[in-house]
């Protein structure tokens, strides 16, 4: 693999620290005491990751009230005919580019809030404007990992649900019936959600191995592979905590949708801004959590796989060379030389 860096190019971003930076012992850790470590760094840093969420969260806000806003003046008309099919054409547009930005966001804000931990992590020094300025350098290659994990995740329920919707179609008309067929399709795809997060699993360190080891997007996935060759179990735990949060989330988001169906006027608008708020609370909030967490993990796994607790230890003791002072990791480029672990 060729040589990557610790934190990219980074030193142009960084200021020095006020004060010494707090150092976490590398060594093996349980699934217990990585979530522990999650939410200590969270507690100690809680500025700098609840400010690389906010950016996501706050772009949400106003993309949805966007799309909201469109569709209520619009709900104030009578559309038919081809002014009817404009408005879906363009409330679908509307929709796909509110996604399209969220994935992007969500890559380059993963990828951000990776180098903020690995910063924390190893005792150097992190801003919020340090770490976007790493993730926009890549930002196309950290928004294309995250779309492979989103493909990873979809495509074989997804491509079932369609056969579901398809096939019946086609063998119906010629009278046979094809109702057992569409059922079972719809069984399968519902079991294949199983095959769909192990899938997940097995790539979701391909943005921290992206990040700090400066991988293109196929090696990032392949070493994320490689690294959950063994232990997915953990990972799902981690996706098992993020689901209980985002569902104390949606309960309390769901008083508020059922308000805001059945209100009308200034009460309907205040409703969908409650919720909007609860929304973009939680993301700046909770989707830390598994950025730090997931960063954890990558960090737990090459300490256990390839002894990178001893290399990082040997890297700050080790002398510098004869006539060159030792550069500290943020000041390295993707052209200096480091131990094979760090660029594996």
């Amino acid at each position: 693999m060729s040589s990557g860096n610790l934190f990219g190019d980074a030193s142009q971003f960084q200021t020095p620290a006020a004060s010494p930076q707090q150092h976490y012992d590398l060594r093996p850790l349980s699934t217990g005491e990585v979530l522990d470590r999650t939410f200590q760094l969270y507690r100690s840093r809680f500025t700098l990751f609840a400010g690389l969420a906010l950016l996501p969260a706050a772009v949400s806000v106003v993309t949805n009230a966007t799309r909201l806003l469109y569709a209520a003046h619009q709900d104030q008309h009578v559309h038919v005919g081809a002014a009817l099919y404009r408005v879906q054409i363009l409330t679908g547009v509307l929709s796909i580019v509110s996604g399209l930005i969220s994935l992007v966001l969500y890559g380059i804000t993963q990828a951000a809030t990776t180098w903020a931990v690995s910063a924390v992590y190893l005792g150097e020094a992190a801003s919020i404007k340090a770490a976007y300025g790493v993730a926009f350098k890549h930002w196309f290659r950290y928004t294309m990992i995250v779309l492979r994990q989103v493909w990873a995740f979809l495509w074989l329920p997804f491509m079932l649900l369609v056969a579901a919707f398809a096939i019946p179609g086609i063998l119906g008309r010629h009278g046979g019936n094809v109702r057992w067929l569409t059922a079972a399709l719809f069984v399968l795809a519902l079991f294949s959600m199983i095959y769909s997060v192990w899938a997940y699993i097995r790539i979701s360190l391909a943005v921290p191995a992206a990040v700090v080891e400066s991988l293109k997007i196929g090696a990032a996935v392949r070493r994320s592979k490689h690294l959950l060759a063994s232990r997915k179990i953990r990972i799902f735990l981690l996706l098992l905590l993020l689901f209980a949060l985002y569902l104390v989330v949606g309960a309390i988001e769901s008083p508020l949708l059922i308000l805001a169906v059945r209100s009308r006027g200034a009460q309907a608008f205040i409703t969908q801004a409650l919720n909007l708020a609860v929304s973009f609370a939680a993301g700046t909030l909770i989707a830390p959590v598994g950025a730090i967490a997931v960063c954890l993990f990558y960090f737990d796994e090459r300490v256990r796989r390839e002894g990178f607790d001893i290399e990082w230890m040997m890297r700050k003791i080790a002398p510098a060379t004869d006539g060159e002072p030792e550069l500290p990791p943020q000041t390295l480029n993707s052209s200096t030389e480091v131990p094979n672990s760090l660029s594996r």
